[in-house]
């Protein structure tokens, strides 16, 4: 982990923290009302206890193996608004259960394909779209062809299909030439800032919400690799606010722009790219589909393609390493802080002692 990446996890501390905080907070229960005054009712109850009152009382009528089936008896003025009441709330609990089960599997689903070529369009016989004629791209097809055994035409469409864009073609300049900022004032608290991004109500509510779905997940990779949740929760708090944004680029576009229009980088990022497609092809992948950051970052927790091959754990068991899953991210989270000497119940940061006073001619940013 880098420099910045030690800032992350002193800060992370304090969002785990929070989080699980938030996740101990018990919902309140509301108060069962009595229902009465109008002709009797057979309705559906989720929650099959209920007390019964003197003269309001509520009687089984038959039981399933899958419900539990209660007679309303009438009484009182408000029965109606009381029936339609429950009969809304059993239809939003229902949606509710879809959503949520649609949500998840978009979130494994929506980056696979029946096969890995796309039926009818997996094959161009020449280089086409914004990188025809690039000598880079050119070179870098026959190296994946022979040493990996990729089809050449199927690399001529994915190639076909990459873009540069003006946002991409001004990142890669920028990190060849550096991107030096107009003059002007300073912005100060800069360690106040980078924390404020992160400590906001959605945030800690988006985090709550992810640990609350994944705790399972969170709890067998703390057994495994020894570190606390919390941590975890951190990291992918930081990278992608809890699958948030996992980047606004194509994976294929942002690492083809910074492999092919980077003189001092290229080479490092035709690396990455090479790797990014050895991993679609083993996991199943589409490689036109997933999203990354400007860079490449992949998944949930912002690894680049090279560190999946490295650190990314197959945690949900369907064969191939998947960061956009929450169980793959978790685990491989966990792997990375094990594979860098993370010790079970060690130390986490220690307070910088300094024994002379040249850091105060250091600009910080702060008055």
């Amino acid at each position: 982990m880098n420099k910045n990446g030690i800032i992350q996890t002193l800060s992370l501390s304090v969002i785990a923290l929070t989080l699980m905080s938030c996740s101990a907070k018990q919902t309140k229960s509301q108060d069962a009302k009595s229902i009465s005054a109008s002709p009797t009712v057979i309705a559906n109850v989720i929650r099959p206890t209920i007390k019964n009152k003197p003269e309001k009382q509520l009687k089984i009528k038959k039981t399933t193996a899958q419900q539990t089936k209660y007679v309303v008896k009438k009484s009182g003025p408000n029965h109606q608004y009381y029936v339609n009441k429950f009969k809304a709330d059993q239809r939003r609990k229902k949606y509710a259960a879809i959503h949520r089960a649609r949500k998840a599997q978009r979130t494994h689903s929506h980056y696979l394909t029946p096969s890995y070529r796309a039926t009818g369009k997996g094959s161009l016989a020449a280089l086409r779209g914004d990188y025809a004629g690039n000598p880079q791209t050119l070179a870098f097809i026959n190296r994946m062809a022979s040493r990996h055994g990729f089809n050449r035409s199927y690399l001529n469409y994915l190639f076909s299909n990459a873009q540069l864009t003006p946002f991409l073609k001004r990142m890669a300049y920028a990190d060849a030439y550096g991107n030096k900022r107009p003059p002007g004032k300073r912005r100060n608290g800069r360690w106040t800032r980078y924390r404020n991004n992160f400590l906001t109500p959605r945030t800690i509510n988006k985090g709550v919400a992810f640990a609350r779905a994944n705790r399972v997940a969170l709890q067998r990779a703390e057994d495994r690799y020894g570190v606390p949740k919390e941590y975890i929760l951190g990291i992918i708090g930081v990278e992608t606010r809890y699958g948030g944004n996992v980047g606004k680029n194509r994976a294929i576009d942002a690492l083809s722009a910074m492999g092919f229009n980077n003189p001092r980088r290229g080479k490092y990022f035709q690396k990455e790219l090479e790797a990014y497609l050895l991993m679609t092809r083993s996991a199943g992948l589409d490689p036109l589909k997933p999203m990354a950051s400007y860079a490449g970052a992949l998944g949930l927790c912002q690894f680049m393609p090279s560190n999946i091959k490295r650190y990314g754990v197959d945690f949900d068991g369907r064969g191939g390493i998947n960061l956009w899953t929450p169980e793959d991210a978790i685990a491989s989270v966990a792997n990375y802080f094990s594979k860098h000497g993370w010790r079970r119940g060690g130390t986490v940061a220690v307070p910088a002692v300094s024994t002379s006073s040249g850091y105060t001619t250091l600009r910080t940013g702060f008055k």
